[in-house]
């Protein structure tokens, strides 16, 4: 392989993670919710630290509508934090909300995805559902494949991407400074290469789609499914609350949702909240 064909790859690479970089991956996942809002640098931010404080006083002393309403002061002025969406969660539980409850443990693990509790919380809750659909391939294969799937999510694939891509600096100085390992060295600079390529479109795909189709959570007792967009068309089934549903498409104040065992149908804006 010439060594400058392999600088300008490098620096391709580089060039390329650095934009990449530019994009918000993790909405604060790691972080504490004390530390995401003065990262802020805003003295709202700090009086939100104040009312978070509030909230976690009044869902200790078993007062879960003042808890809630303090929580979601603090939604309102654009933190996104997962320990926040965890406390909500718990708390809409507590208020006999699962379906509100579900969406926010969604929306925690979609920033810290290997947080035992909120799975833990997050399975109680769906447990709790008067009806559970169930997706339409069923075997022990495709739950291990489920279960690993929701583990991906943009932060994840990015700190993939970010190795892989540090094995392939190392590599590239290794074959420029080595010499005589240089033809064990390209298999594996190549190999981590075809990696980096997928994982960089896999993000790409992914971050399209959640986009395009986002997944929402049925959060009213009951809601009706229509087989067209208009209100005297006939119904399909009925959903319940908890129920997750996937966005397909929008027809002004209709929406054409599916669900995971493979059916469709139209329902109304409201009912349903995507994260």
């Amino acid at each position: 392989m010439n060594s400058k064909v392999l600088a300008l790859f490098v620096l391709f690479l580089s060039i390329f993670c650095i934009s990449y970089g530019q994009e918000p991956i993790d909405e604060n996942g790691q972080r504490s919710f004390t530390e995401t809002v003065q990262g802020r640098g805003e003295n709202p931010g700090l009086e939100a630290v104040d009312i978070y404080n509030k909230a976690n006083q009044h869902y200790a002393s078993n007062d879960f509508q003042s808890a809630l309403s303090n929580y979601l002061v603090v939604i309102e002025r654009g933190v996104k934090n997962p320990q926040l969406y965890y406390n909500l969660g718990n708390t809409y539980f507590k208020l006999g909300e699962p379906g509100y409850a579900i969406l926010y443990y969604e929306k925690a693990l979609a920033l810290r995805s290997f947080d035992r509790e909120t799975r833990e919380n997050l399975e109680y809750a769906k447990r709790s559902l008067k009806e559970r659909v169930l997706p339409l391939y069923n075997e022990n294969f495709f739950k291990i494949l489920r279960e690993i799937y929701s583990y991906l999510n943009l932060r994840n694939i990015a700190f993939i991407e970010l190795f892989v891509f540090t094995v392939l600096i190392a590599l590239s100085y290794l074959y420029l400074f080595s010499p005589y390992k240089r033809h064990i060295l390209k298999k594996y600079f190549v190999l981590c290469a075809v990696v980096f390529i997928i994982f960089s479109t896999a993000s790409f795909f992914y971050q399209s789609n959640e986009k395009k189709h986002p997944k929402g959570i049925v959060v009213e007792k009951e809601i009706e499914v229509m087989t067209a967009p208009i209100a005297e068309s006939g119904v399909l089934f009925v959903l319940h609350e908890g129920t997750a549903t996937k966005l397909l498409e929008t027809r002004e104040e209709w929406l054409l949702i599916s669900l995971t065992d493979g059916r469709e149908g139209w329902v109304y804006t409201q009912g349903i909240v995507f994260r």
